[in-house]
């Protein structure tokens, strides 16, 4: 994500982002399907009303009923993978895993395998994650819940052969009719079958020489950037974002620069709304002596979206296979090969969700959270549904904003509120934030399946000396710059 402090935001995402193209039509069910699983107080009427609120991607709901259910049915299976996905999307990844733990790894129930496959991706455990992967492609009859995550899957595990083909079986038997998450599959699978047919599927993304470049800031957005050699040609200013994606993202007048032909068209969904996006691959990027090879790329006006300040968004996704370090104090960025090895500072939880995003547990006022670690943003930002939750009473004002970025349909929304406490990896934050964004809870945490609470911008990691991701394994380190305050 770009966001700068003139309230500069993006969103990318490999399966492309949207929100949700139709209403959905399960939310005015909640709370019927709440009212009769406490009248009945049956397991049925419970497991009915935890896929009702899955459905309409009520999370809040969706939590409250999976605790009432793990404390009234603590031994059915059933009822704790339905609860345990429930965690997951409300943020409450430890509560997540525990009970995803309890439940039979040889299950035949496409709620608890879709848990297992989500928890042994986040947490790069891919030879368990082999395994849920090959159940889920078993189960009959197909489903496009199933067949989403299969692909997720198969795209994390770098299996591409096939893989076009279960994309396009995904998109027939969609149907918005059956809420969340369909009703954005569609949307999110447009030009990646037709993108992968074309690259053929030799393994994208990777990386051939590791070293160190300079990470300067980039001047105007105040973020951290490089300077890249794509195809031999260059040098192009690009943005170093742990919060972009899979994706190299090129201004398209970079691409025609460059030769390079969309072999597909995709949609990308901003806080602005819904705009196209090519799709083409780039034989070679180097940065100083780190180099990768056939980088999946988007095309788009990417200038305009970072006001004209860099030619493009490296997503640090693009690292999957390596260990990561950003040293801010020093401006250098390192790719390593990964390994066992301690990183340097103090070790964190870290998992990783979606396209390669970085999710890290916070502690929130006191209360569990999550964070999401994001150099793309110069800003730091709370969840207007967790200021509510935080502020009961309190009403909570969104105005719209000015923004630069993708789209130009809609005005996004902040929010004020007081700031409140926050503590990441022994570092305290008194009164952080006070801004609630609402792109947290439209769009971004319904794609990634994780509520989350907290954008992480580079206020905070300008308080840090380093950053290090060992990505295959899901592990991270923070060198603080000075001692706890």
């Amino acid at each position: 994500m770009i966001m700068s402090s003139t309230v500069t935001l993006a969103a990318f995402f490999f399966l492309p982002a949207g929100r949700q193209p139709v209403e959905n039509p399960w939310k005015d069910k909640v709370s019927g399907a709440i009212e009769r699983a406490s009248r009945s107080g049956t397991r049925q009427a419970f497991l009915e009303a935890l896929q009702t609120a899955w459905r309409a991607d009520d999370w809040e709901a969706g939590l409250s009923l999976a605790q009432r259910a793990c404390e009234k049915f603590p031994e059915a299976p059933e009822l704790r993978a339905a609860a345990a996905r429930a965690f997951w999307r409300a943020g409450r990844l430890a509560e997540a895993e525990e009970l995803a733990a309890t439940l039979p790894p040889d299950t035949a129930d496409p709620i608890a395998i879709r848990i297992h496959l989500t928890v042994h991706l986040a947490r790069g455990e891919t030879e368990q994650a082999q395994r849920h992967a090959e159940q889920l492609d078993r189960l009959k009859p197909r489903t496009a819940e199933n067949l989403y995550y299969l692909i997720a899957a198969r795209s994390a595990l770098g299996q591409l052969g096939g893989l076009s083909a279960l994309i396009r079986e995904a998109q027939a038997l969609c149907d918005p009719a059956n809420g969340y998450p369909e009703l954005f599959i569609r949307d999110q699978l447009q030009g990646v079958a037709e993108f992968l047919d074309a690259v053929g599927s030799e393994p994208l993304n990777q990386v051939t020489t590791f070293g160190s470049a300079a990470m300067p800031v980039v001047p105007l957005i105040n973020l951290p950037g490089c300077d890249a050699v794509i195809n031999g040609r260059g040098p192009y200013r690009l943005i170093v974002d742990t919060g972009g994606s899979i994706t190299l993202s090129l201004d398209e007048s970079i691409a025609a620069e460059l030769g390079l032909k969309s072999v597909a068209t995709s949609a990308i969904h901003g806080v602005g709304g819904r705009e196209e996006s090519g799709q083409v691959l780039v034989d070679e990027l180097r940065i100083g002596p780190i180099t990768c090879r056939r980088v999946m790329t988007r095309t788009f006006a990417v200038r305009q979206a970072v006001a004209f300040s860099a030619d493009g968004i490296l997503g640090t996704g693009l690292f999957a296979d390596a260990r990561m370090r950003l040293d801010f104090e020093k401006g250098i960025l390192t790719i390593e090969p990964a390994g066992d090895r301690a990183g340097p500072g103090v070790p964190g939880e870290l998992r990783i969700v979606g396209d390669g995003k970085l999710v890290v547990p916070v502690i929130l006022a006191g209360q569990p959270a999550t964070a999401l670690l994001d150099t793309g943003a110069d800003a730091c930002a709370l969840s207007p549904a967790r200021l509510r939750q935080l502020f009961p009473g309190r009403q909570i004002r969104s105005l719209p904003a000015f923004t630069l970025g993708v789209g130009n349909e809609l005005r996004p929304g902040l929010s004020l509120s007081p700031g409140v406490d926050l503590e990441l990896a022994g570092r305290k934050y008194s009164n952080y934030a006070g801004i609630g964004l609402e792109v947290l809870d439209y769009l971004l945490s319904p794609l990634l399946g994780v509520q989350i609470d907290v954008l992480m911008g580079m206020p905070v990691m300008r308080d840090m000396k380093s950053l290090t991701i060992d990505c295959p394994s899901a592990k991270v380190w923070i060198e603080w710059l000075d001692a706890q305050r």
